[in-house]
């Protein structure tokens, strides 16, 4: 199995903190998804796994939804997405709009039940609700350990901070039984080891970096599995187009 996972796209984002640059972060953010179809096609990828965030929140512009919707099938392969904290599935969300209807290719995944794809089985955890005290993936149990499992949520890793936001315990791929759980929700990449050292779990980070501070944000990850129970192979991909910089001068008066 080889797949592209990216997430956090936060199409609708205002950028107003970035001043004069603000049309140009939007706009970066809708065509930089012309740059994850062209990985997804050179990688030879299986699938892609969008893991929450397509939308800065569900208030975006409906005619917003329908661009980001044709821009998706264009994808060569299929693409499963599951609704986060900024686009939960609600009624009058964004994954209501009839443009879904027209992506044969793109599945939002709506329950937190097991679905077929290519090479395995996925476990997803949609988002139902903007903040939330429980782990998303505690659902996920009595997995087939003969097929290839991979989990997507969308929340905060156990550690990175304090106050609980769908909290994912460090160990939930291995409590799962899960090869992979591609994570959303945090926007650099980042990757956690399991307790015999593999990292089965991991943040991709946004496609487009979002704001000054992000680590390692504008990447997707192309994840490899082998077999069920191997160790994935992570690789990150560069997709940004955007090039975020600090500059300091050193003013003296004379």
């Amino acid at each position: 199995m080889r797949f592209l996972h990216t997430a956090d796209w936060q199409m609708g984002m205002k950028a107003t903190h970035t001043g004069e640059a603000s049309e140009k972060v939007r706009a970066a953010r809708l065509e930089t998804l012309a740059t994850l179809a062209a990985i997804a096609r050179e990688q030879r990828v299986d699938f892609v796994l969008v893991a929450g965030d397509v939308f800065e929140d569900n208030g975006v512009d409906r005619v917003l939804i329908q661009k980001v919707v044709d821009r998706m099938n264009q994808f060569p392969v299929p693409v499963y997405v599951i609704p986060g904290n900024h686009d939960p599935l609600v009624p009058g969300s964004v994954w209501e709009h009839p443009a879904w209807k027209s992506a044969p290719l793109v599945h939002v995944l709506r329950e937190a039940q097991a679905v077929e794809a290519p090479g395995g089985v996925l476990y997803p955890c949609p988002c139902f609700e903007k903040y939330s005290i429980h782990d998303p993936t505690q659902w996920i149990s009595g997995r087939d350990p003969s097929r290839i499992a991979v989990g997507m949520a969308h929340g905060t890793v156990e550690g990175i901070q304090t106050e609980p936001d769908y909290p994912v315990p460090r160990d939930a791929a291995a409590r799962a039984g899960l090869d992979y759980l591609a994570l959303g929700h945090w926007h650099s990449y980042a990757a956690f080891p399991s307790p015999d050292g593999a990292a089965r779990m991991a943040y991709s980070g946004t496609h487009e970096t979002t704001k000054f501070g992000e680590r390692d944000s504008g990447n997707a990850l192309i994840v490899e599995i082998a077999s069920p129970g191997a160790v994935p192979t992570l690789t990150p991909v560069r997709a940004g187009r955007l090039t975020w910089v600090v500059a300091e001068r050193d003013l003296r008066q004379k």
